[in-house]
């Protein structure tokens, strides 16, 4: 029986390497390696709501970039989350209101099927030359010793780990590009709703 959801973690790793090289997977205590599951990429627009610069300050509260629109439910990500955090999404209703919250396109229902799939969002704060993707789900299995128990014992815990890498260009150009906010949101199989674990991978290129 699975739990309902709660983000347990956040861990960074990073690491300077090579652009080619590849950051590996950093495991958690008491777990082994994670087992891979498939995701689907969501088509994000470029163009966000309103003239909001990377170098304006971000509530860490309700803060809308639409007159008039608020979230009223449970779910209120603040617009600091949405840029620079990590966002599980469950329902279209949820989907509308990052998705009105974010950009100026509309909106397309036909992208999300949340009887099957839920959505996670992370952002990667203002990049100004590089670039920022979820980049692995795993699902994970972890023992831990059971306190209380007569006689000790284990107890197994399950939760899906989600992987976001930045990529920093370490040449810079002679003319660098403005800094622009950098969003990547993935589909899972909704089977798999259940905790979920972010970490965030840091790849500075030389």
């Amino acid at each position: 029986m699975r739990r309902p959801l709660s983000i347990v973690a956040l861990i960074v790793s990073t690491a300077a390497v090579s652009v080619a090289a590849t950051v590996l997977p950093a495991y958690f205590l008491g777990a082994g390696p994670g087992t891979e599951v498939p995701f689907e990429a969501v088509s994000l627009p470029q163009t966000f709501v309103g003239a909001l610069s990377p170098s304006d300050p971000l509530s860490s509260g309700g803060l809308t970039l639409l007159p008039g629109l608020s979230l009223k439910s449970a779910f209120a990500p603040s617009l600091h989350q949405l840029l620079e955090g990590q966002t599980v999404i469950t329902t279209d209703k949820q989907m509308r209101e990052v998705w009105h919250r974010l950009f100026s396109e509309p909106y397309d229902a036909a992208q999300f099927d949340f009887g099957q799939t839920f959505v996670v969002l992370m952002g990667g704060g203002s990049i100004a030359n590089g670039s920022f993707d979820v980049s692995a789900v795993e699902l994970v299995q972890a023992e831990y010793a059971e306190p209380g128990g007569p006689g000790g014992g284990t107890a197994t815990e399950s939760f899906l780990s989600v992987t976001a890498t930045t990529f920093l260009s370490g040449v810079q150009p002679v003319d660098p590009p403005p800094a622009q906010w950098r969003l990547s949101a993935v589909k899972i199989a909704r089977e798999l709703l259940d905790d979920v674990v972010f970490r965030r991978n840091l790849i500075l290129g030389v």
